[in-house]
């Protein structure tokens, strides 16, 4: 009988490894551990282990799955840290394929990143091996195993039925990656994320009350009436319940001028230098700036950052955004609004749709043209060089086009020779090094081939200032500036030191902070201290163009009309008054003064908002069937 009961523990052998890795995990990245988190990680690893336990009764079947399973889990939560210290964000399997597509080209460099702490995940395996061998047991007691099983997977349901409101929906929904393994621990998100591949459950959003509509909606109270669909008349409510904004001093001051919008790859403050950068400086000390504008990292960062400045909609939290609706029109995106007023909308890439589904999306936002590096590289005098492509021979083929325009334009550009890596050679990464190594001696290499990028897309900002003074556009003509993400590889510590005399950038948020220029030849330096981000954009665009456009369509606000709030992808956010963590349901003030707890409840709640409904307006392709109301002009 003594012998039965000690047989019936061999679950122990996986249950101890799994508790550590949980551990290890958590402390690893949160430095901190929370009683009830680590109440939900025993019960899990208690469940998952009896149930392995309960499956594989052969003790070597048991071992070789175990090792396999424990081998997997370790390897998934030592690239989940580096992922995460990498992108921001915790990868999924809805969005690995993105960013495996990108992360493999560098698979060495990624590996060669991860910090010491995180191979602590490994000792898991050898642990597990050496429990089996020294800790003889045999096959379990089956039914005190169902007993445990039901006993554990009941008070974890409870635990999370009984934990604040938000955890029970987020675990359901999987929309929220940070909180789901803060409160539930990195193999239960293991488990949920490979469920979510399999069964994904519809997600319902508030009901909004239906709201009056006034004379100027008559056309769009006409598709509420005869609507069917219950998702789409809800975000109809939910969008006339906005407040439009009201026209400011900004308003139409760049009436009927050109437009270049510019995202630049990896732009941030350390390539504005005075010496090395001398275009970029002079822009960005002449023209419009923006102190607390932030570019907040999104599942994709690249394609998202550049989708939300066109669209002014929250990215999808689970999926590459524009490759999931790369068939969607989107008549309220920033190019329609232009062409609409009769400008010529062309954009232009220096890379091919490797990892987004450009020439489709563009055509859908409203793009009359689309050309990509193999279209560039029919230019005899465009170079063919290791690494990213030049960003001046980029801008020189926009100069080429717009040169055979008739009529105002807006020249869509996406550069890329600044993207990562910076500690290998590189033809642009190494052009400029002799003439940086005479202004900062004592940068590292990864510093000036960053840098060394940054000449050639300065020198692309020269070519095109002059090409608009001498062809007497540049009095007429707007450039718009921006940053996809940080310089992802450079050390942010590193990088705030260096640039400290542009911007502060404290807070757990600064890393986020990006340049935002606008720039004119007859406009003068002006610096704006609201908050903002890449949502912010189209708004304040169209109310300096004086577009036709309902601020009620835009999840973002003129930047010039109000200081508004910047929203991170796992419910985190921030505006004047301080930073909000989704994660540990913190509010961290900047000042003495600080929200009340009903305030924060309705701020979550229109963050939450936010997010859902731009992901409903997806869902539903809502702008495709709602052209008349932001973009009534006939094809």
């Amino acid at each position: 009988m003594q012998k039965n009961r000690a047989y019936s523990f061999r679950y122990i052998l996986l249950f101890i490894p799994l508790l550590i890795l949980e551990l290890v995990f958590h402390y690893v990245q949160y430095h901190t551990f929370d009683s009830f988190s680590i109440i939900r990680m025993v019960l899990f690893c208690l469940l998952l282990s009896t149930i392995f336990d309960l499956v594989f009764r052969n003790n070597d079947l048991f071992f070789i799955i175990s090792l396999i399973f424990l081998t997997l889990l370790a390897s998934y939560s030592f690239v989940e840290l580096i992922f995460k210290n990498f992108m921001g964000d915790y990868y999924s399997f809805t969005t690995v394929s993105d960013g495996a597509t990108r992360i493999s080209q560098y698979a060495l460099i990624f590996l060669s990143n991860a910090k010491s702490k995180y191979y602590y995940c490994l000792i898991i395996i050898p642990i597990f091996v050496l429990l089996y061998r020294y800790i003889k047991v045999n096959t379990p007691h089956y039914i005190l195993s169902i007993v445990r099983v039901v006993i554990a997977s009941s008070l974890l349901f409870y635990s999370l039925l009984s934990s604040d409101s938000n955890l029970l929906n987020t675990y359901i929904y999987s929309s929220n990656k940070d909180v789901l393994i803060d409160k539930t621990g990195i193999s239960h998100f293991l488990f949920r994320d490979l469920l979510s591949l399999f069964y994904k459950p519809e997600e319902t959003i508030e009901i909004v009350e239906e709201v009056e509509v006034v004379e100027e909606d008559v056309v769009w109270n006409a598709y509420i009436d005869a609507e069917e669909n219950e998702n789409i008349k809800n975000i109809d409510y939910y969008l006339l319940s906005k407040q439009k904004t009201e026209a400011n001093e900004k308003t139409a001051i760049f009436e009927d001028y050109n437009f270049i919008y510019i995202m630049t790859e990896a732009l941030d403050y350390l390539s504005i230098d005075e010496k090395l950068t001398p275009t970029l400086y002079k822009m960005y000390n002449d023209g419009y700036t923006f102190y607390n504008h932030y570019t907040p990292l999104y599942s994709c960062a690249t394609g998202e950052s550049e989708f939300v400045s066109y669209t002014s909609l929250f990215p999808y939290v689970d999926y590459c955004t524009p490759n999931v609706i790369s068939d969607t029109y989107l008549y309220q995106a920033l190019p329609f609004l232009f062409k609409d007023k009769g400008y010529n909308t062309i954009s232009l890439h220096n890379w091919r749709d490797e990892f987004y589904e450009r020439h489709t999306t563009m055509k859908n936002l409203g793009f009359d043209s689309y050309v990509d590096i193999d279209e560039i590289w029919k230019n005899p005098n465009a170079m063919h060089s290791n690494g990213w492509q030049s960003d001046k021979d980029l801008i020189q083929a926009a100069i080429d086009r717009i040169d055979n325009l008739e009529g105002n334009f807006y020249c869509n550009i996406i550069s890329s020779v600044m993207h990562f890596p910076y500690d290998e050679s590189s033809y642009w990464g190494d052009y400029y090094l002799k003439e940086i190594d005479k202004v900062h001696p004592n940068w590292s290499i990864e510093y000036k081939r960053y840098m060394s990028k940054c000449m050639n897309f300065d020198s692309g900002l020269e070519l095109l200032l002059n090409y608009l003074e001498e062809n007497n556009l540049s009095d007429n003509t707007v450039i718009c500036i921006y940053a996809d993400h940080r310089p992802y590889w450079l050390d942010y510590q590193v990088v705030k030191d260096y640039t400290k005399h542009l911007n502060d950038r404290s807070g757990e948020y600064g890393i986020y902070r990006s340049p935002f220029i606008i720039y004119n030849s007859n406009i003068e330096k002006e610096v704006n201290y609201n908050y903002c981000s890449t949502l912010d954009h189209v708004p304040t665009i169209a109310n300096l163009f004086n577009l036709n456009y309902d601020s009620r369509l835009y999840m973002g606000t003129d930047i010039y009309s109000s200081d508004n709030r910047v929203i991170f992808t796992n419910g985190s956010w921030l505006d004047s008054n301080g930073e909000y963590d989704a994660v540990k349901n913190i509010f961290n003030p900047y000042h003495s003064y600080t929200y009340s707890e009903n305030q924060l409840e309705t701020i979550n709640s229109d963050v939450k908002k936010i997010i859902n409904f731009s992901k409903q307006i997806f869902d539903e392709s809502y702008f495709s069937k709602r052209k008349e109301i932001c973009y009534p002009k006939q094809d």
